[in-house]
């Protein structure tokens, strides 16, 4: 069963999140982050990038950036780090190398060859975002997407998540769409700066934390 877990083989949210009881995610996990767009791609990138361990490869799956635009940011964040490591999917459809945002089968391929390419025992994959993809597909295809990618996510034992922007999305495909995850991780703001909050797991407080 994914959710939090003490094992060796969880994947790390970093030492910088703030819920300890949800920091280290058993392999097959997959969370969505949810708040605006600020938030979630920030803490998007903290989560991906959490781990510097060559054994994991980190597959993005880009809605509204070109694939150079984000290899780029995340060779700065990473300092050049991730190497070979990384294998970003171009979905926005404005790019000779990207796939159509409504190709579903074929974004499957694409993340299938894009694991490959990492070619490492543990992957994190990232959504960047769903509120993209509702731009070109109903919220019963993007669930129906979200399901599949769990699937494979669940069946390989890698770390899943995606973002979703919820000043742009109604509440009622928010909350369709948590159904197709473990767990949300829900980030805002308040007087003092950002704050997280995790849903959906057991063993966590569902109390409001800062973020530095």
């Amino acid at each position: 069963m994914s959710g939090a877990s003490d094992g060796d083989d969880a994947y790390d949210l970093g030492s910088a999140f703030p819920i300890a009881e949800a920091r280290r995610q058993r392999p097959g996990t997959t969370l969505l982050i949810t708040g605006s767009a600020a938030l979630t791609e920030r803490a998007a990138f903290d989560i991906l990038l959490a781990e510097p361990d060559a054994a994991e490869g980190v597959v993005p799956v880009s809605t509204d950036r070109s694939a150079a635009d984000l290899e780029s940011e995340f060779a700065g964040r990473s300092e050049g780090s991730l190497d070979d490591r990384l294998a970003v999917i171009d979905i926005t459809g404005s790019s000779e190398r990207g796939t159509r945002p409504d190709d579903l089968a074929a974004i499957g391929r694409e993340l299938n060859e894009a694991i490959d390419r990492v070619d490492r025992p543990r992957v994190r994959i990232g959504v960047l975002s769903l509120t993209g993809m509702l731009e070109h597909l109903d919220r019963t295809e993007v669930f129906k997407f979200c399901h599949v990618v769990r699937d494979r996510i669940a069946d390989a034992g890698y770390l899943g998540i995606a973002t979703l922007d919820t000043d742009e999305v109604p509440e009622a495909t928010v909350s369709m769409l948590q159904d197709a995850f473990d767990a949300t991780v829900e980030v805002d703001e308040d007087e003092k700066g950002s704050i997280v909050r995790v849903i959906g797991l057991s063993d966590a407080p569902v109390t409001w934390h800062a973020w530095s």
